[in-house]
């Protein structure tokens, strides 16, 4: 039995601030959409080469629509893009589903419609998945940092799941404040937990931040936490305290 403690201000940050990414009325058109998107170097080599009927799309985190990028390393981006077009990047690296202006990148700016630009991570950003999204606009018009949820009348928005890996801000087998045990895991209906202080309350949070069960009004240092209604991936479980939190890692199977 392991307790785990998730290091890193950032995914904590994350976890208390999770809301909806903004994916309505962002507006679109058929020029210039994207015929290939790829981070050179990692799995994500995506082509489409039918012209789009709708303007927004998110795409599963596997196969040639996801990469694993190292926090603190570059990598060459290559577009191509049906017409000229303006390209912005926004990488939402503290998780909260918010695309803020420090998250922005400008790929491309272009009469060219292939074009290649230098994308680079961050070395303090935890491991975990972190969502990507890409814009396309006509050439002559403008994307600035502010409009990862601006409605344009041109081009494309795609969100991409994307995996950090961080050797640095890893996960440690360790506790803060409590000593915490918890099994099974991997598990694949309920996690049992013991601790040396009652536990006050649970979120359970997905990798992309979002919260997916919560329990309160609890003072038990034993619990059971059924978690047979959640898909499997990776989950976060905020255990709070009369004083303090932690935060373990759970595999549902």
């Amino acid at each position: 039995m392991k307790s785990f403690l998730i290091s890193g201000l950032l995914l904590s940050y994350a976890l208390l601030n999770a809301q909806a990414v903004c994916t309505a009325n962002l507006g679109g058109g058929l020029e210039p959409s994207f015929v290939t998107f790829r981070i050179n170097g990692t799995d994500l080599n995506h082509n489409t080469y039918d012209e789009p009927t709708v303007y927004y799309h998110e795409y599963p985190s596997n196969g040639n629509t996801t990469a694993q990028l190292t926090a603190g390393q570059s990598y060459d981006v290559f577009t191509f893009t049906s017409s000229e077009a303006v390209i912005g990047v926004w990488i939402d690296y503290n998780r909260n589903s918010i695309f803020e202006q420090n998250e922005f990148t400008l790929l491309v700016n272009s009469m060219n419609s292939q074009n290649t630009h230098t994308l680079s991570i961050p070395n303090n950003i935890p491991s975990g998945n972190i969502r990507m999204r890409v814009r396309s606009r006509a050439y002559g018009s403008s994307i600035s940092a502010a409009d990862a949820c601006s409605s344009f009348g041109s081009g494309e928005t795609r969100d991409y799941i994307m995996n950090v890996i961080n050797n640095n801000l890893s996960v440690k087998e360790t506790s803060r404040i409590n000593n915490i045990q918890y099994y099974p895991n991997p598990t694949k209906n309920s996690v049992n937990i013991w601790s040396d202080q009652s536990i006050t309350e649970y979120e359970i949070y997905s990798s992309l931040g979002g919260i997916v069960l919560k329990q309160s009004t609890m003072k038990d240092k034993n619990i059971s936490i059924d978690l047979s209604s959640l898909c499997e991936g990776i989950y976060f479980v905020k255990l709070k305290f009369k004083e303090g939190f932690e935060v373990i890692k759970i595999t549902k199977q």
